[in-house]
């Protein structure tokens, strides 16, 4: 073992220490929905799918559960985060090489504003209400917040270090903003723009899914292949699920993509090192099964009817369409080059293309 493995995994220890102790002071805040996950399938509702591509700067749409391609359309450089509007009819796209944010009207598939905004935007989030967007800026160090009604710059709100992910929540009314250069989360309160909390998770963190109460949060973090159950409310990590490191990931990157069912049942994560997305029972923390989906899952999402996953692979520039009760691939959809993130939401109207 290099000197680089064993102090990184001398880290993993003291962080794992952290963790068992914080289980044994507070109150476990894993969701309880009572019985085992079903298996039987229950009715669907037809939704679309956002991808964005990294390498070929674009995003592209697929419908789901049919796979069928709605088209791509030109973004700034590098496009990074995605959002879709409510109802459907709008999608914001990151640009990280161009500084930007592209506004995509989704029944035609043509760009409708650029808006400038802080230095390596990263991820975007849409309030409940789809009236405010939150904009990270990693190497700034903010959050751009924009009205979408009429795309202006409302504020500009100073955050940790390096921010990455954002999610909203209605419940608690609060931005949950990964802060990688400080090892935490923050939360913001979407009304007054003013930081609520700040949450220490003792690691680097990746990407998180919220309960619907907002009062936890599922969270990858780096050098850890599986994902930290984080109590928002009384503050820091509780327990983890562990999926075994199958070889060590030079950049960190083995679970990555994480999603929470809207029922808050089962967890999804996707592995890049092994090609797999997990499914994880939210209440246990026991493995339910792995499945292969491709090679370098990056992103995952579940459609608001909690019937599928979309899980975006980077390296064969698809996204595949996961049936959750069957836990088996339905369709891989080639999308652009090296997609990385992708929304799920509503279709809208099409005006053109059908």
């Amino acid at each position: 073992m290099s000197t680089t493995q064993y102090a990184i995994s001398c880290c993993l220890v003291v962080a794992a220490g952290m963790i068992v102790a914080a289980c044994a002071a507070s109150p476990d805040p894993r969701p309880s929905p009572g019985n085992a996950p079903a298996t039987s399938a229950p009715p669907f509702e037809a939704a679309c799918a956002y991808v964005t591509s990294w390498g070929g700067e674009d995003v592209c749409g697929v419908h789901v559960p049919d796979g069928r391609a709605l088209g791509c359309v030109r973004t700034g450089s590098k496009p990074h985060g995605v959002a879709v509007s409510p109802d459907g009819s709008r999608v914001y796209v990151s640009n990280e090489g161009s500084d930007t944010l592209t506004v995509v009207d989704a029944s035609s598939f043509r760009v409708i504003a650029e808006i400038p905004v802080g230095h390596m935007p990263n991820q975007v989030a849409l309030s409940p209400a789809g009236d405010r967007l939150w904009v990270t800026n990693n190497a700034d160090s903010t959050v751009t917040i924009i009205d979408t009604a009429t795309h202006a710059v409302v504020q500009t709100l100073a955050v940790g270090r390096a921010p990455h992910i954002i999610v909203t929540n209605a419940a608690r009314n609060v931005a949950v903003i990964t802060s990688e250069g400080d090892g935490a989360l923050d939360l913001f309160d979407l009304s007054t723009f003013e930081r609520v909390s700040r949450v220490p998770v003792y690691g680097f963190p990746r990407v998180l899914a919220t309960t619907r109460s907002g009062d936890a949060a599922f969270l990858t973090i780096r050098w850890l292949n599986g994902a930290l159950l984080v109590d928002l409310q009384s503050g820091g990590p509780q327990d983890r699920v562990a999926l075994g490191e199958p070889r060590f990931a030079p950049e960190g990157k083995d679970a990555h993509g994480i999603a929470l069912t809207p029922d808050d049942r089962v967890v999804l994560l996707t592995t890049q090192m092994t090609d797999q997305l997990t499914f994880v029972d939210a209440e246990t923390l026991a493995v339910i099964d792995q499945i292969g989906v491709g090679r370098n899952p990056n992103w995952v999402e579940v459609t608001p009817d909690g019937r599928f996953a979309v899980v975006s692979t980077t390296d064969d520039d698809s996204v595949s369409i996961v049936d959750i009760p069957s836990r088996r691939v339905l369709s891989t959809v080639q999308v652009g080059r090296q997609p990385k993130r992708l929304v799920v939401g509503r279709c809208a109207a099409r005006k053109v293309g059908g």
